[in-house]
């Protein structure tokens, strides 16, 4: 099920750490498809850039800027 604009709007702000499970999923859900949808997700980095650059794979992206406090933005057009 495709999760509402509603719930993707409501992460904007919030602590990308502090995100619940559902919260992750809807977020997952427009990073991967949110183009489709007219949604764009921004994860200020709030992370050293050297650390992130040499990040591997995604979720070890995701773990560097968690561990840093990054906020998460949301864009509806």
């Amino acid at each position: 099920m495709t999760p509402s604009i509603e719930a993707v709007k409501a992460l904007d702000g919030k602590i990308f750490a502090m995100l619940n499970s559902d919260e992750q999923a809807t977020l997952d859900f427009f990073r991967a498809q949110g183009r489709k949808h007219g949604v764009t997700i921004q994860i200020e980095n709030k992370a050293d850039p050297a650390a992130l650059a040499s990040a591997k794979d995604e979720a070890e992206a995701d773990a560097i800027l968690k561990s840093a406090n990054s906020i998460v933005h949301v864009t509806v057009a």
